[in-house]
C-alpha cells in the first residue's frame, strides 16, 4: 500500500518561513493537487516529499516507511518536471530505459519495461528517435514514462503541462487522467492552474503563504469554499464579490438586496458576499442592472453588468443576445449564495 503521510512539515530559508506546519494523509492511489498562486509553497512541498529539500521540521512516510532523512534515490518516488530534463543525445527508448539502467536492471528487463511504458504512452513509434525530432508533448510523454518505468510507489509530477501550448495542455491533461485511472499509483501534481486542479486532482490542497487554506474534492471545494481566498481562487471566471451586511433579524443583504440568505447568528456583521457567475439569474422583479460587456465564447456568454452591487460577471448560454447598454434584472438562488466575514475572510453559515 503506497499511503504517504506528511506529518508537521515546516520549512525555512533563513529567516523566511515558506512552509507552515503541515500535515497530509493521502490514501493508496490517490491523486492530490497542490494548487496555488506563485510563492505559496506548494513546489517547496513537493521537493520536501522528494528529497531534494529538508524539511525544518517534521516527518515524511512512504507505504510505512520513514523516509525523512532519505536520500532522493532511496525513496521510491518519481518526478517528472516543468522542463521535460531528457538527454538530448539518447533515443526515447534510452532515455527511458535510463533509470533501470543506473539502478543495474538486467538488459531484457529493461526492454521489456521500455516497450510497456510506450505502448501505454502511445510512443512506441517513437522509439528511435532524439529529443529534437519530437513535439512538446511527445517530450513529455518520454519524460513520463521514464519515470513510469521505474513501478514507483508515488509519482510527483511539479507543473508538467506548463510548457504546452494550450490545446496540448488540454489534451495531456485528459491523458494524465486516463494513465492514473490505468495505473492507479499515488500522485501529488503541483499546478497553479485551478483548471487542470480541479479536473485531474481527487482531492486538491489550497495553499496561500505556507499554510493549507483548505483540503477537499473538486467539488467540495467549488460548493463550499472555506475562506474568501479558495473562493476567488477555484472557479473560472471569479466568483462575484460584493460588501454586504447581515441585519438585526439576520438578513443578508448586499448593496439594499435580500439575497435570501438568513444568518441570525452573525446579525450586525460586515461580510462579503459571493454568488458564482453561473448562479446568477435574470428575474424580471430581481436587482437592475445595466449590460457594460458581453463576451461570447461559443457554448456560453459571459455578460459584465452594473448595478449597485458593483460589476458582476454572468454566465448565460451562448445564444445570448444582451448588447452593452441593455437593462437586466438578477435574482439569486439563496442556496447558493456563499457569505464570508469581512473582517477574517472565513465563511459564515
Amino acid at each position: 500500500m503506497a499511503t504517504l503521510s506528511i506529518r508537521n512539515v515546516s520549512k525555512a530559508f533563513g529567516a523566511t518561513q515558506v512552509l507552515h506546519r503541515i500535515d497530509l494523509e493521502l490514501a493508496d492511489g490517490e491523486f492530490l493537487v497542490l494548487v496555488g498562486p506563485s510563492g505559496c509553497g506548494k513546489s517547496t512541498l513537493m521537493n520536501i516529499v522528494a528529497g531534494l529539500e529538508e524539511p525544518s521540521t517534521g516527518s515524511l512516510e512512504l507505504a510505512g516507511r520513514d523516509i525523512t532523512a532519505l536520500p532522493p534515490d532511496e525513496r521510491d518516488v518519481a518526478m517528472v518536471f516543468q522542463s521535460y530534463a531528457l538527454y538530448p543525445n539518447m533515443t526515447v527508448a534510452q532515455n527511458i530505459a535510463f533509470p533501470l539502467e543506473m539502478r543495474k536492471v538486467p538488459k531484457a528487463q529493461r526492454a521489456e519495461a521500455v516497450a510497456e511504458v510506450a505502448k501505454l504512452l502511445q510512443i512506441d513509434h517513437l522509439l528511435d528517435r532524439k529529443p529534437r525530432q519530437l513535439s512538446g508533448g511527445q517530450r513529455q510523454r518520454v519524460a513520463i514514462g521514464r519515470a513510469l518505468a521505474r513501478h514507483p510507489s508515488l509519482f510527483l509530477f511539479d507543473e508538467p503541462l506548463s510548457n504546452l501550448d494550450a490545446k496540448l495542455r488540454v489534451d495531456m491533461r485528459a491523458e494524465l487522467k486516463k494513465l492514473h485511472m490505468s495505473t492507479g499509483v499515488t500522485t501529488i501534481y503541483v499546478t497553479h492552474d485551478q483548471v487542470e486542479a480541479m479536473t485531474l486532482g481527487t482531492r486538491i490542497a489550497v495553499l496561500k503563504d505556507g499554510l493549507i487554506q483548505q483540503l477537499a474534492t473538486p467539488m467540495e471545494l467549488y460548493a463550499r469554499p472555506a475562506n474568501l481566498f479558495v473562493a476567488s481562487f477555484i472557479g473560472s471566471p471569479s466568483i462575484n464579490l460584493c460588501e454586504g451586511r447581515v441585519d438585526a433579524d439576520g438578513s443578508v443583504r448586499l448593496a439594499g438586496i435580500d439575497t435570501g440568505v438568513r444568518l441570525p447568528d452573525a446579525a450586525g456583521r460586515r461580510v462579503q458576499v459571493g454568488v458564482r457567475p453561473e448562479d446568477l439569474k435574470l428575474e424580471p422583479q430581481g436587482a437592475p442592472a445595466r449590460v457594460t460587456l458581453v463576451e461570447p465564447t461559443g457554448a456560453e456568454t459571459y455578460v459584465l453588468v452594473q448595478g449597485a452591487f458593483g460589476e458582476f460577471t454572468v454566465r448565460l448560454p451562448g445564444e445570448s443576445t444582451h448588447r452593452p447598454g441593455d437593462a437586466l434584472a438578477l435574482g439569486f438562488d439563496a442556496a447558493k449564495v456563499h457569505v464570508f466575514d469581512a473582517d477574517s475572510g472565513a465563511r459564515l453559515g
